[in-house]
């Protein structure tokens, strides 16, 4: 951020004449774009249907991985390795202000192999990023020397040293409070039934139209409903831009650490906690709202931790649940206004939304300010069309 933030305290009478924001989604995208907002000065309201925090954000695993979560080069490569940059200095700030933990690790991740086959394709698919030494090519006993715990099934490994993880829950509350401390408003349990436009053209929009039939007015609606963006009345999404993608996700306690780093198999996903637990993860599955954790769901993640870390066979199954990313067709969030004045759309973060939230709070911020983005946004254009498979 190009500027000092106000400090909470002042800003009132730094700016008397506040800018009033409201924000549908009391995720972390919602929180972190308000704590911003708010450090600015403006004057932010954040609504949540049901409990802030309540839905992918805190169901998320915490892998701030730009390198091991994208396996071709393009813009949605360049907006997570801007948004990984950011965290440490955001972690910093949010210490500050609340003196708060938030497991945050840079252990860097591995893209694990189990067949000679299996390692050429990932090493065909990872060139760009061995090639500019962002990822490093392991042999088996390579990656075994870096993760004891590794299984001896494993043929090779791609290693990205800059990654990280983080734990989601400790960071939405550390932010959700950071963001209360700076002067944003959380509403709780209020139902958004869509935007309030100023005319009948829809050019500009003035607020939203609460469940309860009353209006709150704003001179910017930043949407960051998350999987239920397309829920909301008014906003002229494409059929089948956000569409919610449920994951099964279960949690094992090895009870002491085992390994540091973010590991990834041929299914699955595993990010450790700092106490010994391991978070594995996660089923893709288009099956509407329904959460639900299945028996199938559960065994092809025991399966598939139990191959990468023989020894988690011991530790106990602790906790299990599903949630839904909101999955966009090219698997692009979906950040812009769309032309409406008084509008912006923050959503469709799909399986990045934990490490996309500060890129995307400083896009939202630059968007209300009226200043140039800090990229390109044209890859992440509200308006721009879904048909056929558009490449990442």
């Amino acid at each position: 951020m190009d500027r000092e933030p106000i400090p909470w305290h002042k800003r009132a009478m730094a700016d008397p004449a506040k800018k009033s924001v409201v924000i549908i989604g009391g995720g972390l995208m919602g929180t972190s774009a308000a704590l911003g907002l708010a450090e600015r000065g403006f004057s932010v309201t954040v609504l949540e249907k049901a409990l802030p925090g309540a839905e992918a954000s805190s169901a998320a695993a915490g892998i701030l991985g730009p390198e091991i979560e994208n396996v071709r080069p393009g813009p949605l490569l360049e907006l997570c390795r801007m948004s990984r940059r950011l965290y440490p200095e955001w972690i910093r700030r949010l210490h500050k202000a609340t003196s708060l933990d938030t497991d945050f690790h840079e252990g860097g991740s591995f893209d694990v192999a189990f067949s000679e086959a299996e390692l050429k394709d990932k090493r065909t698919r990872r060139a760009f990023q061995t090639e500019t030494r962002s990822g490093e090519d392991l042999s088996g006993d390579e990656a075994r020397q870096r993760i004891a715990a590794l299984s001896e099934e494993a043929k090779g490994a791609i290693h990205f040293p800059d990654d990280a993880h983080i734990a989601p829950r400790k960071l939405f509350r550390a932010t959700r409070i950071a963001a209360e401390r700076a002067g944003v408003t959380i509403r709780s349990g209020v139902g958004v039934r869509g935007l309030d436009f100023a005319s009948s053209e829809q050019k500009k929009v003035s607020g939203v139209l609460l469940d309860d039939g009353s209006k709150l007015r704003a001179d910017w609606t930043v949407v960051a409903a998350g999987s239920w963006t397309p829920l909301v009345s008014g906003l002229p999404l494409e059929r089948g831009a956000i569409v919610p993608a449920r994951g099964q996700v279960i949690e094992l306690d090895g009870h002491f650490p085992r390994f540091q780093s973010v590991l990834f198999g041929s299914d699955i996903y595993m990010v450790p906690r700092s106490d010994g637990r391991v978070v594995v993860g996660s089923t893709l599955e288009f099956v509407g709202y329904q959460k639900a954790v299945t028996a199938q769901g559960v065994h092809r993640l025991l399966s598939g931790a139990m191959r990468l870390v023989p020894s988690l066979a011991q530790a106990e199954l602790v906790d299990s649940w599903s949630n839904f990313r909101p999955y966009t067709p090219d698997e692009r969030p979906i950040v812009g206004t769309f032309g409406i004045e008084g509008l912006i759309v923050a959503s469709g973060h799909y399986r990045m939304g934990i490490l996309l939230a500060p890129i995307t709070a400083q896009i939202v911020l630059s968007l209300a300010e009226g200043r140039p983005a800090p990229l390109d946004l044209a890859p992440f254009e509200p308006r721009r069309s879904f048909a056929g498979s558009a490449a990442r």
